[in-house]
């Protein structure tokens, strides 16, 4: 396992305990903050997605290598390297892409788990004879 692939699973585990931890209740944040980090990781996956993800995608059929079998060899390899093979570029982004979604999903679960809290205990005051 290479070094980036070691990090980028680090990382999505890493992110995979905080999205438990605000299913859980224990990770909330201020909802204008989680609004704000989801809108930056909606605007990051939109980017990943629709330019990145497809720019890549496209690299998958390439030219003007020639007819010459080595040359064929090379553009196969190249190809591969772009698309197919499992440390490929578009396999990378894909990666990046689940953590930015993971990201993204865990600010909007924190901030309604705080309003759900919120909203329970102000519930909870209103029942209460003072």
């Amino acid at each position: 396992m290479s070094g980036d692939t070691s990090s980028m699973d680090d990382a999505l585990a890493q992110w995979r305990t905080y999205k438990q931890k605000a299913e859980s209740g224990e990770f909330r944040m201020d909802p204008q903050i989680g609004d704000a980090l989801r809108g930056r990781a909606q605007t990051m996956l939109d980017g990943l997605e629709k330019d990145l993800l497809r720019r890549a995608s496209d690299l998958g059929q390439i030219g003007g290598f020639g007819t010459l079998p080595s040359a064929q060899a090379l553009k196969t390899k190249f190809e591969n390297k772009a698309v197919n093979d499992p440390d490929s570029a578009v396999n990378q982004l894909k990666k990046h892409i689940d953590l930015v979604t993971l990201m993204r999903d865990t600010y909007a679960l924190s901030i309604r788990k705080l309003s759900e809290t919120d909203q329970a205990n102000a519930s909870q005051l209103n029942n209460t004879d003072v």
